[in-house]
């Protein structure tokens, strides 16, 4: 009932934003050529209505207007929100559903200059790159290929995502090479001692407690290495299994830290170190 309710009244404002347009629009056209000052007064007013609602966009007539009447200069120099509002604008701009017809290209000239002047402000600064790649991303090849600014924007976009892939490709190999070094020295270096008693005897001693652990085992350097890279891969054959609470403690961290870095690996290894392309 409330969607139902918010329905209607969000209809009955895009109706009443509709006429208020239209009706601007057809007092802008009288005034046009008699009184300068109204004309100029409407069109700011009709371009701000706009702005603030896309879905006027939607309208023939008022695609019509914007397409002839307004210049792509005078969009961009609106006072708009955020960058973010002149890219969702513009993104409205090259999906209208007229965008077919006649004056196409007008709408696609008034959309490129918006949609370049929001790029520009993400350019400014390097956290922001990342947004103005996947916005680049959206633009229409052929506009990119048409305008010598957009291009350079492509350019500097893929410059972008080739330091970004650089610098995860450092981040991933470093990541492996602490792996490697935990799993093949850390780890076993724990696991032997922690089976033998002397981790154990140590831990009684600074803790102050006496565990009562029995059964301990004196493993071999080979064994700690293999016990570590068949828990960390999660396979788990069996054969050395801890006997201690500290070691039954470090294969537990072995193996949930094993889980947790395939998990990582598998899904992010391929967007590390693949970068991503703008057509």
């Amino acid at each position: 009932m409330l969607k139902q309710q918010a329905s209607s009244q969000n209809g009955a404002v895009s109706q009443n934003n509709n006429q208020k347009v239209s009706e601007m629009i057809d007092n802008y056209r009288q005034a046009k050529g008699n009184d300068e000052e109204t004309a100029v007064n409407l069109r700011q007013a009709i371009l701000q209505t706009m702005k603030d609602n896309p879905h006027l966009l939607e309208q023939r007539d008022n695609v019509t207007f914007l397409a002839h009447e307004i210049k792509a200069e005078e969009i961009a120099e609106l006072n708009w929100d955020s960058p973010d509002h002149m890219v969702e604008f513009s993104d409205s701009l090259y999906q209208t559903r007229f965008k077919n017809d006649e004056f196409a290209q007008q709408l696609r000239q008034h959309a490129t200059i918006l949609l370049r002047r929001a790029l520009y402000h993400f350019e400014e600064e390097e956290e922001n790159l990342e947004k103005m790649f996947r916005l680049m991303r959206l633009v229409p090849t052929y506009l990119v290929d048409q305008n010598e600014e957009l291009s350079r924007l492509r350019y500097r976009a893929n410059a972008y995502e080739i330091r970004r892939v650089r610098r995860s490709r450092r981040s991933l190999y470093g990541y492996l090479f602490l792996q490697i070094i935990l799993v093949l020295l850390v780890f076993p270096f724990l696991f032997i001692n922690a089976e033998n008693g002397r981790l154990q005897n140590q831990v009684e001693q600074l803790a102050d407690v006496e565990i009562g652990d029995e059964g301990y085992q004196l493993l071999s350097y080979s064994e700690g290495v293999y016990w570590a890279v068949i828990t960390a891969a999660s396979i788990g054959y069996g054969d050395i299994t801890p006997t201690t609470t500290t070691g039954r403690i470090i294969a537990g961290t072995l193996g949930t830290m094993g889980v947790i870095t395939v998990g990582i690996l598998a899904g992010l290894v391929l967007d590390w170190i693949t970068p991503r392309q703008i057509p």
